[in-house]
C-alpha cells in the first residue's frame, strides 16, 4: 500500500547567487515570491521561498540546514504542468533567453527541461506520475545527452 502521500510539500535549493536563483524562478519561470528569510530569527539563513504549483521552493544560500543537511548534486527536480499549458510554458522560457530542451516519452507525454544560473535542471512535465510509466523517451530536443 503506498504511503499516504499527497504530494511534495517543499524542495530547498543551495544557490550561489540568491538574487540570481530569484530573478530566474520569478522573472523566467514566473514562481511568486511567498517569503523571505534573513536576519537572526532565522540563524542567519538568507533565504528566498518562491511557489511552484503546492509546492514551495527554498532557495538558500550555501550553509549547514536543517538537521545537518548540506547540499548536493542531484540530477535533476519537476513541477507538473498540464498538457494544455505545457507549449506556452516552453515558449515563455525560450522568449526570455533560456534554452529547453524537450524530451517526449512514449507518445503520451512530455517534458522541457530548462537549466537555473546554479546548474540545477528544472522539469516541466505534463504526465501525471499516479498514471504509471508514460513510456521510453525519445529525444525532441537534438543533442540532449543521456538520451
Amino acid at each position: 500500500m503506498p504511503a499516504p502521500v499527497n504530494g511534495v510539500n517543499e524542495l530547498v535549493l543551495e544557490v550561489g547567487d540568491l538574487e540570481a536563483a530569484e530573478r530566474f524562478y520569478v522573472d523566467v519561470l514566473d514562481f511568486p515570491v511567498i517569503e523571505r528569510w534573513s536576519g537572526p530569527q532565522w540563524n542567519g539563513r538568507e533565504a528566498v521561498w518562491v511557489l511552484a504549483g503546492p509546492t514551495r521552493i527554498g532557495l538558500w544560500r550555501p550553509q549547514i540546514g536543517i538537521s545537518r543537511g548540506r547540499g548536493g548534486v542531484h540530477v535533476h527536480y519537476a513541477v507538473h504542468v498540464g498538457e494544455e499549458d505545457y507549449a506556452g510554458v516552453v515558449e515563455r522560457i525560450r522568449a526570455r533567453g533560456h534554452t529547453v530542451d524537450e524530451v517526449e516519452f512514449g507518445g503520451r507525454a512530455r517534458s522541457a527541461y530548462v537549466t537555473d544560473p546554479d546548474g540545477n535542471v528544472v522539469e516541466f512535465w505534463d504526465w501525471d506520475a499516479r498514471d504509471g510509466a508514460a513510456g521510453p523517451p525519445r529525444a525532441v530536443t537534438e543533442g540532449i545527452y543521456g538520451l
